[in-house]
């Protein structure tokens, strides 16, 4: 394994608490020329979340499509292997851990919402400067880690995100075909023919959500694809969201998540 991956961010831990054992945290980003990992088996369960890349992950024969986002809980004993699908380098977020098999309950597979993502990203970030520092402090590492574990956790315990509704897939289909440039709640509701107040009402409804929550997780998306994947400057990636002032979209992704645009693009082009 050690020639198929190059390891960014490694930390071994000993943390325990009550019928759980946390082992080891590792940022991995595959070797330019691999595109298959070998078949292997570990005698402990371990959490995988994609950071980059597209492929397979093939489990025990069972063929599971990961990208951006996806992540699944492998258990003891599966035997798996990752398969690459075109030409980008996958970077994979695992953690190793120890517990009853009968005392994992929750889901195997799934995939992180972009706000979910943005704070693990987040806390893989402040991990990453930590562990920079000339005396890194032991409890902070493992409090990073920790909380790095238990966002898996909870996506492994809720319940399967239900399919959009009818009102929320309309203002989605709404927003993808308006230019950025023109994309505001307004314009959202006259494409689909109501007014801004009944839309946002029948969206509540729904989905607790409004036109404007929904316009900001498309722009966010947007920002964090350009940021990742482009030289674009920040000035013309705000421009690029519908965003003309460049230090309000400076303060618009901080709040979103945690990091300056700048300092979020810095992190993500090292992994």
């Amino acid at each position: 394994m050690s020639k198929e991956l190059q390891s960014i961010l490694l930390e071994d831990f000993e943390i325990t608490v009550p019928g759980f054992r946390l082992r080891r945290l590792a940022l991995n980003q595959h070797m330019p020329r691999v595109e298959k990992l070998s078949e292997h088996v570990h005698d402990w369960f371990q959490a995988l979340l994609y950071l980059r890349g597209y492929g397979v992950q093939d489990l025990d024969g069972r063929a599971v499509p990961v990208q951006r986002g996806s992540w699944l809980v492998i258990p003891p004993g599966c035997r798996h292997r990752f398969v690459k699908e075109r030409t980008i380098r996958p970077v994979c977020l695992a953690i190793d851990f120890e517990m009853e098999e009968r005392k994992f309950t929750g889901r195997r597979e799934g995939a992180l919402s972009a706000v979910e993502l943005g704070r693990i990203e987040h806390l893989l970030v402040s991990l990453n400067e930590e562990e920079s520092r000339s005396n890194p402090g032991r409890l902070a590492l493992s409090a990073l880690v920790l909380q790095i574990a238990a966002l898996f956790e909870l996506a492994s315990t809720r319940e399967e995100s239900p399919l959009p509704g009818p009102v929320e897939q309309s203002v989605r289909e709404a927003i993808r075909r308006i230019e950025f440039e023109w994309l505001r709640p307004g314009a959202v509701a006259d494409e689909i023919g109501f007014s801004l107040d009944h839309l946002n009402r029948l969206l509540r409804a729904e989905c607790n959500r409004t036109v404007g929550t929904e316009i900001s997780t498309a722009r966010l998306e947007r920002a964090s694809k350009l940021l990742r994947t482009t030289e674009k400057s920040i000035g013309e990636i705000a421009s690029d969201v519908g965003i003309d002032d460049q230090n309000y979209f400076g303060r618009w992704f901080r709040k979103a998540t945690g990091q300056t645009p700048t300092r979020w693009r810095e992190a993500m082009r090292s992994v």
